[in-house]
């Protein structure tokens, strides 16, 4: 950081952040809660997120597709990655903020790739297909949590017949859990929207869809995010 004392840092850094991402991100359509995190809504009602992430003198961003319909999922990165994907070096790529200078060069570029290939990345994930087959392909997370995702996913796109399908995967992937895992909370929370997702089934086609509704409300207050309600 040179001469600067960690205070002028801070100055400087806030004075930046909100002149390269407060206000272009929300001139986008992104809504900011806290100080590092802009939430949206794509065209599918899904959550599009960016979360900045500084240490010391570094910054880099996770971006991530939350999907609405999924209680399961919802506190989850999920669909994503960070900035670094798009750069060409590596993913887990830090900019550097080492003096003034530097964070407003650091900035504009990944405002630029935000604005750019994010947004490109972000665009892709709005097709009904393409969303169902990234999700379906996720490395990053534990099968189940795909599962009942897919499962959530189908509901969403009236696709009934093959919401029991990916049901019955949920289950079979917890069937193979020791006993002792099947206690944890994250586990139990996929297993109740699995069964809340085959009452639903049972019940009929409008039952799907208006609990569907009814999730994506829900999630959106449950993250605090209200103010992306229509």
């Amino acid at each position: 950081m040179g001469e600067l004392t960690t205070k002028e840092f801070n100055v400087i850094y806030k004075k930046n952040f909100k002149e390269y991402f407060d206000k272009p991100l929300k001139k986008d359509g992104f809504y900011k809660k806290g100080t590092i995190n802009f939430y949206r809504l794509n065209k599918l009602g899904f959550l599009e997120g960016l979360n900045f992430q500084r240490h010391y003198d570094r910054v880099t961003v996770n971006f991530f597709i939350s999907l609405t319909c999924c209680q399961a999922v919802k506190d989850s990165i999920g669909i994503g990655g960070r900035l670094g994907n798009f750069t060409g070096i590596e993913w887990d790529y830090w900019w550097d903020l080492s003096d003034e200078e530097t964070i407003k060069v650091s900035m504009q570029k990944m405002l630029k790739i935000i604005q750019n290939e994010l947004y490109e990345w972000f665009e892709n994930l709005e097709e009904e297909k393409m969303i169902i087959k990234q999700n379906l392909n996720q490395k990053s997370c534990a099968r189940i949590y795909v599962y009942i995702s897919q499962a959530t996913l189908m509901a969403k796109f009236k696709k009934y017949n093959e919401i029991i399908p990916y049901i019955k995967k949920v289950e079979e992937e917890y069937n193979s859990y020791p006993q002792e895992e099947k206690e944890w909370d994250w586990v139990k929370n996929i297993m109740e929207e699995a069964l809340i997702l085959k009452e639903k089934v049972k019940e009929g086609h409008k039952s799907i869809d208006e609990y569907i509704i009814w999730r994506e409300k829900e999630t959106l207050l449950e993250l605090g995010l209200e103010k992306l309600l229509k």
